[in-house]
């Protein structure tokens, strides 16, 4: 399993100002925890709560029906265009980039297995959607739109886009190149895939975008381009057994919760650094940001009082960051706590040449970047321990679907721990949909025309 490594948080390594007395803390808030975890299990069922994402990892039904479609497109397309934005886009991005081969869309198909690229348009840049559209041949690509409204205006106008090319392109054939994964029965796009015919997969109810990633949202693009979703699955029951322990001195989503929670409230680190030393996690940070920011940043608490709180998110990746981010890290202000992810064993054991052995570099001769990589990890989490900043480090044992799943379903029970110790809801985000409001209303939306005339005449003013 995954392992925390929560020394360098302790006032004993870090000092009383900036770090806890962890083990006092634990004990503190043993019996809050254990009824948070106890209440988190207990309501995933319910409808309206939120939590059925906690469910995700036992729905059989879902995996053999993204199975039975992957084997029946399987060598059918050269290329998989997923169309979504957050968490319908993220979490897939995330899994695709840590468990395909690096640099993936540039081998051979034979390198590949003979399964698709795979490519992810999560914005509305007019050049970037042009740009790919350019370089894709859409009559062999499988474009899988995800969006559970259906309303979503930035994927549909994608959607629309490409629609549009593909049925000139393909005639009546174009529906044969379209997945929808869309509410199970309401929504533009649910509409919109019965009337044309469209194959879709579900998102499920009471699953939000950010906590999508084992639904058809992800479990589809992954199983497409020939990924183990059974590896995957396994790995999220393995955790969710893991995390149903109520004790905190045996859960890690427990503990890194009620860390990160103490040291915002109590010692001012209200910034949540995310930083893997592995590039292949380095979409993992990204994930994460929109996990953590839109599930705890909120204006109101469960008791209507307005507390405006939530730690910022901020993702980086060693060691390349060391040399962006670090000095602000070490010598400025002492409001952060940095989520170190290690990994323990890379597929490739990489050996730096005997050269240069008379100059200054002659030392990593006949070492391996292996070892270089997570020298710097430990370097700079214990640089980070001499100026007094706290950290914590994630420890993962190889980079697989088994253990990535594990990993990405452990920090969605610390997030829902964390909201719960916030007295915050988790789950929804008031403050985008204003945002969305206000999109609808500028690009003359029905039923906005109102709120149209409100903001023309707040945009005059600001």
């Amino acid at each position: 399993m995954l392992k925390l490594n929560y020394k360098c948080a302790d006032s004993a390594v870090v000092g009383e100002s900036n770090g806890l007395n962890i083990q006092e803390e634990f004990f503190a808030y043993k019996e809050k925890i254990a009824k948070i975890i106890t209440d988190l299990n207990g309501n995933k069922d319910k409808r309206g709560q939120g939590l059925r994402w906690m469910n995700l990892g036992y729905s059989e039904e879902t995996v053999w029906y993204v199975k039975e479609y992957a084997a029946l497109v399987e060598n059918r397309f050269e290329n998989i265009l997923v169309l979504g934005i957050g968490g319908s886009a993220l979490g897939g991005l995330a899994v695709t980039e840590a468990l395909l081969k690096p640099y993936w869309n540039f081998l051979s198909p034979e390198n590949r297995n003979n399964f698709p690229r795979i490519f992810f348009l999560d914005n509305i840049d007019p050049d970037s959607i042009e740009g790919l559209l350019n370089v894709l041949d859409l009559s062999k690509t499988l474009v899988n739109v995800i969006t559970k409204s259906g309303s979503t205006a930035e994927t549909m106008s994608q959607f629309m886009i490409i629609k549009d090319r593909l049925e000139k392109e393909l005639g009546d054939d174009y529906r044969k190149n379209i997945v929808a994964t869309t509410d199970k029965n309401i929504g533009v796009l649910r509409q919109i895939a019965e009337q044309e015919g469209y194959k879709t997969f579900i998102v499920p109810d009471d699953v939000g975008g950010r906590f999508s990633v084992f639904s058809a949202v992800g479990l589809l693009p992954f199983a497409l381009v020939g990924l183990d979703i059974d590896e995957i699955i396994r790995g999220v029951k393995d955790m969710d057994l893991a995390l149903k322990n109520t004790d905190i001195n045996e859960n890690i989503a427990a503990q890194n919760a009620l860390i990160h929670y103490l040291l915002d409230t109590k010692k001012g680190k209200n910034i949540s650094v995310m930083m893997p030393y592995s590039s292949r996690l380095r979409y993992v940070s990204d994930w994460y940001v929109q996990l953590w920011a839109e599930s705890l940043g909120k204006e109101k608490d469960l008791d209507g009082n307005t507390v405006n709180i939530g730690p910022t998110p901020v993702r980086a990746v060693g060691a390349t960051d060391q040399h962006s981010q670090i000095q602000l890290y070490n010598e400025g202000p002492n409001n952060k706590v940095i989520n170190f992810v290690r990994v323990e064993e890379f597929d490739t054991n990489l050996e730096i040449p005997k050269i240069f052995e008379y100059t200054g570099i002659g030392y990593l001769g006949g070492k391996t970047v292996n070892d270089l990589i997570n020298a710097e990890a430990d370097a700079t989490r214990v640089t980070l321990a001499d100026y007094n900043k706290p950290t914590v480090t994630i420890t993962i044992p190889k980079i697989n679907g088994y253990y990535v799943a594990q990993l990405l379903y452990m920090l969605e029970v610390q997030t829902a721990i964390a909201g719960a110790l916030y007295n915050v809801n988790a789950f929804d985000q008031p403050g985008v949909e204003q945002a969305k409001n206000y999109t609808y209303a500028l690009m003359g939306r029905v039923g906005y025309e109102e709120s149209a005339h409100v903001l023309h005449e707040k945009m005059s003013t600001v």
